[in-house]
């Protein structure tokens, strides 16, 4: 009883201190946190005997003061595999790990990071990345979930990155595009970014209930996107912690109301107004040809009309000619309205509160004019985050009041100034942070630094985590020698269990691509929203229902009988295994090169000899059932070679197989 009053009185002192805490929040919204000043000039700390660069210093200060040291320096191999999967999302050939074990300039290590940054591939990785946040799917998702066809918005995010457009241009163009004077096409596609939430298509729905939520559904992405913050909060209610008013929430609310669509299109497949077609300069050459070829001009526009039924219309932004009112929405429901709202910015993140913010241009501007307090925090720390595999601040989706604290708070500021300093570069800061001798540390850890750094939080360790999901299938492909090397494009139907739609709705019929189609990279991979491909999900994708800009990180027997057993992984290991048989007359040579293939390292002799005892156990096995190996050799569509004895492939398949499970596999 005594100790059940102590919790009980405990119980109550902590919550009357939240209470206390929520009142003082409610009457003064100006909070004094870190994140809501601009980033401080930080003077970089003194030149340390370890290190190549300026992040180098700030992290050797932050581990020196805990009493640790950084670790020796990764294997060139190791190094090289990390920064080939951090940078394009696949692994590097043997060619390309040779070329940089012989280059021994000082230069090697900055020529790798160049060349793979200048690859068509880093742009696909990146667009993996943004489109998680901007909830980029290829159906319209809620019940009927029928397709979209806004991939072309998609091939603008590729092209954007691989084009190292700054990150202020990338912003205004995806927010207000279509407001630029005299907007080019590529920068009104690029406001699809703000058409790619769900879309009702229901019989019944309420119009103006879920235009609504399609504006709503716009604040909360801007503001998790580019500010780090919970906006969400404060759609009922002023937000508990940030100092986010109920009615600064509508007047954001205000920027993004000004669009002429319905709230609800019955039974709608492909786009909604507001569109436009989606043009590219294979359309333009088309065009050109036929106006060239036909004289006539009904034959012209009936050909015209052809060329132009096979481009996509894509969901884009425009405003209407008269603003539409924005109210108050009392407890957030669309039919209580409150006090009318015009656009304006939270004030407490305002630095200059004369200067007036009418439309979505001037709110993009504002985002990345250098003096906003948490947009260049916010990117650096996730960008940090893609290389490390946790940020600056942890909580890479909230760097509001109620967010972790920096691990590294100069360093944050001063990537952030010098981020902004230097045009919005994105591919200079990924060079700085790739080039640093913090990310060239080896992962393996000493008992004193485990101890004291479990989590790695000073960094006095390499990163090392698991690959992203489309990473996984991916490194699959390539190995295999199936991955197609092909950019931009609409998105395919890939392997996944029959029957799987009919246990989730009746609506749709699952139509699997052949061909090339299977092959492309998984970031082509439709994606629909209400019944996500389950190899992908396994390894933790998001569905992109919403936005969501971190990615949980899980572990599961699911993910080891996926790799084992579904039929893109299976007939990845059969091609895989037909490679390695092709290399080298000798079986040990075969699987060295196999595994050197996939690892990036040679192996060991210990390990050489348990994938041959393995592989001579199949080899009995397939001999005494031939008909297992031939079943097992017809898995997926690609073909293999009838040169090559099936006996001998089939037991050569399952030590892929294995190969493609090991634990230095599936992580970099």
């Amino acid at each position: 009883m005594r100790f059940a009053a102590i919790n009980s009185s405990i119980l109550l002192a902590n919550v009357l201190i939240f209470m206390a805490f929520v009142v003082c929040a409610e009457q003064d919204k100006k909070v004094d946190f870190w994140s809501y000043s601009k980033p401080e000039k930080i003077k970089v700390p003194e030149k340390f005997d370890w290190g190549y660069s300026e992040i180098d210093s700030f992290i050797f200060e932050k581990i020196n003061s805990a009493g640790l040291s950084p670790q020796k320096e990764a294997s060139k191999e190791e190094w090289l595999r990390r920064v080939s999967f951090d940078v394009t999302g696949l692994p590097p050939s043997i060619k390309d790990i040779d070329n940089f074990l012989n280059d021994e300039s000082k230069f090697a290590y900055r020529r790798v990071v160049k060349r793979l940054l200048s690859s068509q591939s880093y742009g696909e990785r990146m667009a993996a990345w943004w489109l998680d946040g901007a909830r980029y799917g290829d159906s319209h998702g809620y019940d009927n979930d029928l397709e979209n066809s806004q991939w072309p918005w998609r091939n603008w995010v590729i092209e954007s990155f691989n084009d190292n457009k700054p990150f202020d241009e990338f912003t205004i163009e995806q927010l207000a595009g279509d407001l630029i004077p005299n907007p080019s096409n590529s920068q009104i596609l690029a406001t699809g970014f703000n058409r790619n939430h769900r879309i009702q298509t229901e019989g019944g729905a309420i119009e103006e209930e879920w235009r609504t939520e399609y504006v709503i559904d716009r604040v909360e992405t801007m503001g998790t996107v580019w500010m780090g913050l919970t906006l969400s909060c404060a759609r009922c209610h002023d937000h508990k912690y940030d100092p986010i008013t109920q009615k600064e929430f509508y007047q954001l609310f205000a920027y993004f109301n000004n669009i002429d669509e319905k709230g609800f299109i019955n039974n709608l497949r492909g786009s909604a107004e507001p569109r436009i077609r989606y043009k590219s300069e294979e359309y333009d050459s088309k065009i050109s040809k036929i106006k060239s070829e036909y004289k006539d001009k009904s034959a012209q526009e009936r050909e015209m009309a052809k060329i132009d039924a096979s481009y996509p219309y894509v969901m884009i932004m425009r405003n209407m000619p008269k603003r539409r009112k924005a109210y108050i929405l009392e407890r957030g429901q669309y039919d209580t309205k409150g006090e009318e709202v015009f656009p304006s910015l939270p004030s407490s993140l305002l630095t200059n509160n004369k200067k007036s913010y009418p439309d979505r241009l001037s709110l993009a501007k504002w985002l990345v004019n250098g003096d906003h307090p948490l947009t260049s925090r916010v990117i650096v720390n996730r960008i940090w985050a893609i290389f490390f595999g946790n940020g600056i601040v942890l909580s890479t989706e909230n760097l509001g009041v109620r967010s972790d604290l920096p691990s590294h708070p100069k360093l944050l500021d001063w990537l952030s100034n010098d981020f902004v300093q230097n045009g919005w570069n994105i591919k200079r800061l990924i060079e700085q942070i790739l080039t640093s001798a913090t990310y060239r540390q080896k992962h393996a850890v000493d008992s004193k630094t485990l101890q004291l750094d479990p989590n790695n939080r000073f960094l006095s360790r390499g990163p090392r985590q698991r690959l992203e999901s489309e990473m996984v299938r991916d490194q699959a492909l390539s190995v295999a020698g199936l991955l197609i090397d092909k950019v931009g494009g609409p998105s395919y139907w890939v392997y996944q269990p029959s029957g799987l739609w009919r246990e989730i709705e009746k609506r749709g019929k699952f139509v699997q691509d052949h061909g090339d189609k299977l092959y492309r990279r998984s970031l082509y991979s439709r994606i629909r929203r209400t019944v996500p491909n389950p190899s992908m999900a396994i390894f933790d994708m998001p569905s992109r229902e919403v936005c969501s800009v971190k990615r949980s990180r899980s572990n599961t027997p699911l993910q080891a009988l996926s790799l084992l057993n579904s039929i893109t992984y299976v007939e990845a290991a059969k091609k895989f295994g037909e490679k390695m048989i092709t290399v080298n007359e000798k079986t040990k040579e075969q699987i060295k090169w196999g595994f050197r293939r996939i690892t990036s390292r040679k192996p060991k002799d210990f390990e050489i000899n348990l994938l041959l005892k393995g592989y001579e156990r199949r080899l009995e096995y397939y001999k005494d059932n031939p008909d297992e190996a031939l079943a097992l050799l017809k898995v997926g569509e690609s073909n293999v070679s009838p040169l090559i004895d099936p006996v001998k492939l089939a037991s050569m398949t399952t030590v892929a197989n294995v190969l493609l499970n090991l634990d230095e596999v599936v992580n970099k």
